[in-house]
């Protein structure tokens, strides 16, 4: 992140610029500890900047610029996505997620799931399930502080995960779910998870705290577009929010 290399630079007492970029090693390693490869800062700098209603990035020191066509159709598809069927409260800037989702749960009919992992799959792997369910709309709500792209893939791929375990013919995940339900929710419905789902039985929403789609980074507009063409083909609805 471009913060580690700013606090090395604090400590060298070194005033950040392209040449301290060029002169900046980053170590690869591996498993064992090894030096694999070397670049330098510069090299993994990545921006992105929109100038002229057209979209540029910088990666590895060159600048490349997106198909205008393809520019146009992830903004035109962004525009299209559904409002979700609820309203949420307000972000006030400064909560964690956790922080948010748990204040949802205690001021409204939301269910918080948030960081209730479901550990399936030999126990290896811990998935959550989403961090907020309402019930009478059968919404299963994702919120992410959505600043950079990383946290929006890291949405996305929640939400992907969720409805590939969720709808799979193998039951295992939804038993192993219906145990966080009896653990935090106990008073829940959960007679629904005790057959496999319909594709469209529940909703899906992505919640951003702080940004609206139109204001994503792009290549997060890009992964949004394509989950949503996804999860659509499959019989699914999905909508986006902000807060």
């Amino acid at each position: 992140m471009v913060g580690s290399w700013l606090a090395f630079l604090e400590e060298k007492v070194a005033i950040p610029s392209v040449r301290e970029a060029k002169n900046c090693p980053i170590h690869l390693l591996d498993d064992a500890q090894e030096e694999i490869k070397t670049y330098t800062s510069f090299d993994c700098f990545c921006y992105e900047l929109s100038l002229d209603n057209r979209q540029y990035f910088l990666s590895s020191g060159i600048w490349y610029e997106v198909v205008h066509d393809f520019f146009v159709r992830i903004n035109t598809a962004i525009k299209q996505i559904d409002n979700p069927k609820i309203a949420f409260l307000d972000w006030d800037g400064t909560e964690s997620e956790g922080a948010y989702n748990l204040r949802c749960s205690e001021k409204t009919s939301l269910l918080n799931f948030d960081v209730k992992n479901i550990r399936y799959r030999g126990g290896q792997s811990q998935f959550e399930f989403c961090d907020l369910l309402h019930p009478k709309t059968r919404t299963l709500i994702f919120a992410k502080i959505a600043s950079k792209s990383s946290g929006m893939s890291h949405l996305v791929e929640q939400v992907r995960r969720t409805s590939e375990l969720l709808f799979s013919t193998d039951s295992g995940y939804r038993k192993e779910l219906a145990k966080i339900f009896k653990k935090y929710h106990p008073k829940a419905d959960t007679e629904w998870l005790k057959s496999r789902p319909r594709n469209g039985d529940w909703d899906f929403c992505l919640l951003s705290l702080g940004r609206p789609a139109a204001k994503l980074p792009f290549f997060a507009k890009c992964g949004l577009v394509r989950l949503c063409k996804d999860l659509n083909e499959r019989g699914h609805s999905v909508s986006f929010a902000s807060v």
